[in-house]
């Protein structure tokens, strides 16, 4: 069977090609251009609006009322139905556990998950912790970073071969390079996040397995001061090394344009990955809210357009999911659509191991695609070629 979308402007890897048309065969891309388009089994008019691949989100915790680090399928469903209606196609949901029952559990779960077609892809989990350093504006208490050691870890390693992506750490911690190496030799991608990491340290722990910052500018070390001598942190390791590829939470709340536009002029497009960082109220209106985050219930409060404790001094993630993203580079930062695009579908899918697979336009990807008018309001979304009701 084939399908043949037309009366689209396709939103390419380098550009927008208007008036084109795009072949579906079997689920994959067989075809795309300008003009006349060719003969198939079912027509499909876009009526004007852009034809997109779908969004990638490799750093999300929940959304629409669900929580990923439950360990529960319901609660995984029910936070994928709701990206997938905002246009996200595939994701690495993000729980945070280091246990390997958790992941097993996990495992379970997600081979539940590639069964659907009615959800987004699973690329794999993506662990945010919980390796890391104690998040400075949390009331915590006398909370001390973990020491990493092979005992602490190794089971939970070996569970997460061929279940878990992506791996967050702060590489600071003692134990942590060894980490990175278990993770490269797992076949998973150590990242770096919620860390106070020299730009010395940064450089090791890439030789180390790590390659990747998790939300630029967000809970991670930047410029200090020691004895007067200035050095850098994981921000500015994360602008400045060009093997980094970096996450940048482009809810509109996180960052403001001007360092959305700093990390583009530092990054380019195929170093840079928006990610919503959503949380389990992911798609609520402004209110107050009991959350279940998977650690814990906590009291929250959706405002500003963002989800902040009680004591609003911080972001607790955001409610953001892949339409905002794109609209907020587009709209706010003045990066070309098919750039803001390329940062949400190509790039992450790159970077997840599924280049040419997923995430773009070009001939023998899946045909995962979405539709969207100019303020990026998504209207239909199709998975391998089929569309997806995306009310229900």
């Amino acid at each position: 069977m084939s399908k043949v979308f037309t009366n689209a402007t396709l939103v390419l890897p380098d550009r927008l090609l208007k008036d084109g048309w795009l072949l579906e065969q079997n689920g994959k891309i067989a075809g795309y251009g300008p003009g006349t388009p060719p003969e198939a089994d079912e027509t499909v008019d876009c009526g004007g609006l852009y034809l997109s691949p779908g969004f990638i989100d490799v750093h999300c915790h929940g959304g629409g009322g669900g929580s990923f680090g439950r360990l529960e399928l319901e609660q995984h469903v029910t936070a994928m139905k709701l990206h997938l209606r905002h246009g996200t196609t595939s994701m690495t949901p993000t729980p945070s556990t280091g246990k390997a029952e958790d992941i097993r559990k996990l495992a379970e779960i997600k081979a539940e998950i590639d069964k659907r077609e009615d959800l987004p892809h699973h690329l794999g989990y993506f662990l945010e912790g919980p390796y890391t350093q104690p998040h400075p504006d949390m009331k915590l208490g006398d909370v001390k970073p973990p020491v990493l050691t092979p005992e602490l870890y190794a089971e939970a390693v070996e569970a997460a071969k061929g279940v878990v992506n992506r791996w967050m750490a702060a590489p600071e911690l003692e134990g942590g390079m060894a980490f990175g190496r278990a993770l490269r030799a797992a076949g998973i991608t150590g990242c770096m996040g919620h860390s106070n990491a020299t730009f010395a340290q940064v450089e090791e722990a890439m030789r180390n397995g790590y390659s990747c910052v998790v939300h630029l500018y967000s809970v991670m070390s930047t410029v200090t001061r020691d004895m007067g001598f200035r050095r850098g942190g994981l921000v500015e390791a994360g602008l400045l090394l060009d093997d980094l590829d970096v996450e940048i939470i482009c809810d509109g709340c996180h960052l403001p344009p001007e360092l959305i536009r700093l990390a583009v002029k530092c990054k380019g497009y195929d170093r840079l990955m928006l990610v919503s960082d959503c949380g389990p109220l992911g798609g609520f209106p402004d209110g107050e809210y009991e959350a279940d985050f998977g650690m814990a219930k906590l009291k929250v409060f959706i405002e500003d357009g963002v989800c902040k404790p009680p004591a609003r001094n911080c972001f607790l993630g955001s409610v953001a999911t892949g339409d905002r993203l794109v609209r907020t580079v587009y709209k706010q930062a003045g990066i070309p659509l098919w750039g803001a695009v390329r940062m949400a579908t190509k790039t992450p899918a790159r970077h997840c191991g599924f280049a040419g697979v997923k995430g773009e336009i070009t001939l023998g990807a899946d045909a995962d695609l979405i539709c969207f008018d100019d303020d990026i309001q998504v209207s239909r979304v199709y998975l391998m070629g089929r569309s997806v009701d995306i009310q229900a």
